[in-house]
């Protein structure tokens, strides 16, 4: 019995390592960061000490192992907060078609915000902003409604990190959804969830049936090596398996996102070992819930040219 065990453990860690997934018509990577750590003004993140992300991450290295996986179009997120850096991440992908996408960054306090916004969207790849900035957000903050609803009027989607929120952070999109209910939004990291293979609380459990509610909000089954309690993260999928399920069971087919957090997932793995353990768990939704995943719901929340 106990071979049996190690067959099968050796056997997981095996296919998690590099296997194929299925192919879908379309398989979009909606999260990864692109920077370069030696140009002249230092990047705000990674911090130096991080020996694995410290260093440069470029088109040419992400290029060649998520082709590998079978991914046809990416959708970088800005890691900078500098607003000259969605025009340096722009110009860095200009004439490769792989990159159909950037959440930019720019800061929802300013006063000129919508003039930023407005020049960043002359670039068709400018799909929206993720709200951070130097200080927590106060999203029931006038200037910051006000700049979210000119987001929403242009079209554009608003990416939002709740990690380390918990369900505060829940509650906080929750509102946000209410009151602007036009503007649509991307909760990144299965909602900033710390996975430690236990059974999810029912307050959480509770806090994302009331998020979901909003049929303007999305999520991004993303980030799990991150946000996995043991690191290196746990690869068996089993491990958050109760999680995933009440994001399923909440948001459902048409309203959970791909992104893999490349390059942060090299503190645990491959990127084919992240996205066949995400794969693992979707395909048992069947082939449609695949296609949604993938592609089909994020070229909606993005309004990307896929069809």
């Amino acid at each position: 019995m106990k071979t049996a065990r190690v067959l099968c453990s050796v056997l997981l860690v095996s296919q998690l390592a590099g296997a194929e997934i299925k192919p879908v018509k379309h398989l979009i990577d909606t999260h990864i960061h692109l920077y370069d750590t030696t140009r002249e003004k230092k990047v705000g993140w990674p911090p130096a000490d991080d020996k694995v992300l410290y260093k440069p991450h470029l088109p040419p290295e992400y290029n060649k192992l998520a082709r590998a996986a079978g991914v046809t179009g990416v959708v970088i997120v800005e890691a900078s907060d500098r607003l000259e850096d969605n025009k340096w991440v722009l110009d860095l992908v200009k004439d490769d078609q792989f990159y159909i996408g950037l959440v930019g960054n720019v800061d929802v306090y300013r006063e000129d915000f919508d003039q930023h916004v407005a020049r960043l969207k002359k670039d068709k790849r400018f799909v929206g902003v993720r709200a951070r900035g130097p200080k927590a957000i106060d999203f029931s903050h006038d200037l910051v409604l006000s700049n979210l609803n000119m987001l929403a009027q242009r079209d554009l989607t608003m990416d939002y990190l709740t990690n380390g929120g918990g369900i505060p952070g829940i509650k906080i999109a929750d509102r946000l959804a209410q009151t602007i209910p036009n503007l649509t939004i991307v909760v990144d990291h299965c909602l900033g969830y710390d996975f430690d293979g236990k059974p999810p609380s029912n307050d959480w459990v509770a806090a994302v049936a009331s998020l979901a509610s909003n049929k303007n909000v999305y999520c991004k089954i993303s980030g799990l090596y991150q946000r996995c309690a043991t690191q290196p993260a746990i690869k068996d999928p089993a491990y958050y398996q109760d999680v995933l399920e009440v994001l399923w069971k909440n948001f459902g087919s048409r309203r959970l996102i791909y992104g893999s957090n490349w390059p942060c997932t090299k503190h645990s793995g491959t990127y084919a070992s992240f996205l066949t353990l995400v794969d693992t768990w979707i395909s048992k939704k069947g082939p449609e819930a695949r296609e949604n995943y993938y592609w089909r719901n994020s070229a909606t929340a993005y309004r990307l040219p896929l069809k």
